[in-house]
């Protein structure tokens, strides 16, 4: 997907917290206060951990050992909110302000995401695949790959139940399944709070 050079210098957000190793793909270490254009690549070492505060109220943390990338946001009075972030490895969560239209969307390299208003969480594993959590509202997952026939449930898989997740390897999403609470806890505890 191409953007031109006008969309790269929209502001996107705000950080808001840093905590350990956190910068930008080019080296320049973040701050709070910091504001992330589109465009923008974040990365964050072993012990890092990043909050930040997008134009339209909604909040995402990147975990440690993670790479997002802003690939497009855009809030308009008469157009509806269009944002698109790239998560190569790591996780995130999100709290994402409802909006009465438009999209946020969370891809990697083996899943999209799409919501309105929602908290969940996404992570590619080190074998690039992508595990998706949903705490509040719904969430549709499709894999970003080739998609496998006959292969049920068919697509997208919808998450609405509290604390449900999915599983996707690029061809192919699991069933939406209650993720245990071991599971659960790991995820929160890598990221912290969104608050």
């Amino acid at each position: 997907m191409g953007f031109s050079s006008a969309a790269f210098a929209q502001q996107a957000c705000e950080v808001m917290a840093v905590s350990g190793e956190a910068q930008r793909v080019d080296g320049k270490a973040l701050a709070v206060g910091d504001k992330l254009d589109v465009g923008t690549t974040l990365r964050t070492g072993a012990a890092g951990r990043v909050r930040l505060k997008f134009v339209d109220g909604s909040v995402v943390v990147l975990a440690d050992k993670s790479q997002l990338r802003i690939e497009a946001f855009s809030v308009a009075p008469a157009q509806p909110r269009a944002a698109e972030l790239l998560l190569e490895t790591g996780l995130i969560g999100q709290r994402v302000t409802p909006s009465s239209g438009g999209s946020w969307r969370v891809r990697t390299p083996t899943a999209v995401t799409a919501v309105r208003g929602t908290e969940f969480s996404v992570e590619v594993g080190d074998d690039r695949a992508t595990a998706v959590l949903v705490k509040t509202g719904e969430v549709d997952v499709e894999p970003a790959g080739p998609q496998t026939r006959g292969i049920k449930p068919r697509y997208p898989v919808r998450l609405q139940k509290k604390l449900n997740g999915t599983h996707c390897d690029g061809s192919q999403c699991a069933a939406a399944m209650a993720w245990t609470a071991d599971k659960v806890a790991r995820v929160e505890q890598r990221l912290g709070s969104l608050d």
